[in-house]
């Protein structure tokens, strides 16, 4: 998690000009993604109230959604977590 590749951009609208950077997250597989899932299963059996969404962690350990998304539908399989709300754009996960 090393290389983040950020990009200056313009964007014009409505007359405007904006200007703003982008950048890609890192994709974590292998080791490292078991890492991971050691340290959230730790850190949220540990914790009191759990209220997580994968953005969230996907801000703090500066991965991508996807791989957000994965490592709580595996602590959802081991029942340190359970999906509370769902629709198409969010999903909320609390402790078990």
């Amino acid at each position: 998690m090393s290389h983040i590749d950020k990009r200056t951009r313009k964007k014009r609208r409505w007359g405007r000009v904006f200007e703003y950077s982008s950048y890609e997250r890192q994709l974590v597989v292998g080791e490292e993604y078991k890492e991971l899932v050691k340290e959230l299963s730790k850190e949220y059996t540990k914790r009191k109230t759990v209220v997580v969404t994968p953005q969230e962690i996907a801000s703090k350990r500066d991965i991508r959604v996807s791989v957000a998304k994965r490592l709580l539908s595996e602590l959802v399989e081991k029942q340190i977590l359970k999906l509370s709300f769902s629709n198409r754009r969010l999903c909320v996960y609390e402790k078990v």
